[in-house]
């Protein structure tokens, strides 16, 4: 049975934002200020997590001694140059002014979650010119459990006012598809940096190359609000 759809949830950092590259830049910039050269796989593992798992990441790959919190500190003042420089039209990801666009003509609600903390997010929202398009954005620290939990989503509906089934959530990474499957919503995959498994693909109503590929198929399965 076809479901269909009343509001829409974004991720944020690589599905809205092509904020990920710039991240990955970062770190390994970070590295080299303090003479190591950070494995991609690593830098790939890391992608969607919290510091906590970011941070055992780190000393896995590098060692128990490594220093970890200069690393943070380096990588943060890198990431904020980074984004300072890019233009606003470039932090913003290829097809999301058209899809925007698109939810905006058939009346559709939409939401952000990220595991990125609020200041952080309204910052990033703010530089790349998007904040008046997401009133709802639900942030790491607002809920208890972070993705691959379906905590993040869950709020999202219910700011929304919309029935979690009747959401269908847009993610890069299989944390966050993980999480919005849980939250029992529709999920596309729209991969970005880190490749997704094989045993997702079946498990997500579709995988896009980009987000201009999302309005065919959301056009057929939208339920406009009744006025």
């Amino acid at each position: 049975m076809t479901r269909h759809i009343k509001a829409v949830v974004f991720d944020m950092d690589g599905l809205l934002l092509d904020t990920e590259r710039l991240s990955r830049q970062a770190w390994l910039a970070g590295g080299r200020d303090l003479g190591v050269e950070l494995p991609l796989t690593a830098l790939t593992s890391i992608i969607g997590r919290r510091r906590p798992e970011v941070e055992a990441e780190f000393r896995a790959a590098m060692g128990e001694s490594f220093a970890v919190d200069a690393l943070y500190e380096r990588h943060a003042a890198h990431y904020h140059a980074l984004l300072a420089a890019t233009p606003a039209h470039e932090l913003r990801k290829p097809g999301l002014d058209a899809l925007l666009h698109f939810l905006d003509v058939h009346a559709i609600p939409r939401a952000i979650a990220t595991s990125t903390l609020a200041a952080g997010a309204a910052h990033k929202l703010a530089l790349a010119e998007l904040a008046p398009r997401f009133p709802i954005v639900v942030t790491g620290e607002q809920v208890a459990r972070s993705k691959p939990a379906p905590d993040i989503f869950l709020e999202a509906a219910r700011r929304l006012q919309v029935n979690p089934a009747d959401c269908v959530a847009f993610e890069d990474s299989d944390l966050g598809l993980d999480a919005a499957l849980a939250a029992g919503m529709l999920a596309i995959a729209v991969p970005d940096l880190k490749p997704l498994p094989s045993t997702m693909m079946s498990r997500v109503a579709a995988t896009l190359g980009a987000l201009d590929e999302a309005m065919d198929w959301l056009a057929p399965r939208l339920v406009r609000p009744t006025t």
